[in-house]
């Protein structure tokens, strides 16, 4: 018994040995500058859906670690949708709803390799709709609450610079209404606003700068 015991003993503090060298091989995470061209699909939205069609979303963060792969950040994002030209026609022939969103963030980021690493995020903080049609008042945007979950998969091209996937759900505490457009009704609709807010499912792909100095090294990556 006690043979087997030195045995396995034996046996763990290798594996031990080589499981604290390759975590010292990962690199660390560190304050990193982070852009996103994303596609905000609507969910559960009929009216937005059938009156708008989506053109995109830019979006830009700062991200400062904290410990073991926690940080917060800061950030900001417009989307663009437009507006069918035959969903109000001839009341409305075109037009664009503007989305503009400031945030702060939470995260946590893991290096799965030498290369590769993935990103959970949560995110809250203000978001702005303007409506620029021929019919829309002329109002300021009102703010309203946003908040969003989402994750990210980032491989390294170069050392201090990455490019990966991303995936997430966001909600705006906005009902999306005729009177936006400056209607009193839609089209074939009896309704005239929407009875849920504003959600998303947002799909696209990012970069991801390190603001830190390449090591002096030959080794790379």
């Amino acid at each position: 018994m006690r043979s087997i015991l030195l045995i396995l003993l034996l046996s763990v503090i290798p594996l031990k040995g080589l499981a604290q060298e390759r975590k010292k091989r990962l690199p660390d995470v560190s304050a990193t500058i982070k852009g996103d061209l994303q596609l905000p699909v609507p969910l559960n939205t009929p009216l937005f859906n059938s009156i708008t069609e989506t053109i995109g979303m830019l979006g830009l963060t700062y991200q400062h670690p904290l410990f073991d792969g926690l940080g917060i950040g800061v950030g900001a994002n417009m989307s663009w949708f437009g507006v069918e030209e035959r969903a109000l026609a001839p009341l409305v022939t075109s037009g664009e709803i503007r989305r503009l969103r400031f945030f702060g963030k939470a995260q946590f980021e893991r290096y799965t390799g030498e290369r590769s690493y993935y990103e959970l995020q949560a995110k809250a903080g203000v978001a702005a709709y303007d409506y620029d049609c021929p019919t829309c008042p002329s109002v300021a945007p009102r703010p309203a609450f946003h908040w969003g979950l989402g994750a990210g998969y980032y491989l390294h091209a170069t050392e201090n610079l990455s490019f990966g996937l991303t995936l997430g759900y966001e909600a705006d505490a906005v009902r999306f209404a005729a009177s936006d457009l400056g209607l009193t009704g839609f089209p074939g609709r009896r309704e005239v606003a929407e009875t849920r807010d504003q959600q998303y499912l947002v799909v696209g792909m990012g970069f991801s700068t390190r603001l830190r100095r390449s090591p002096d090294s030959d080794q790379g990556w």
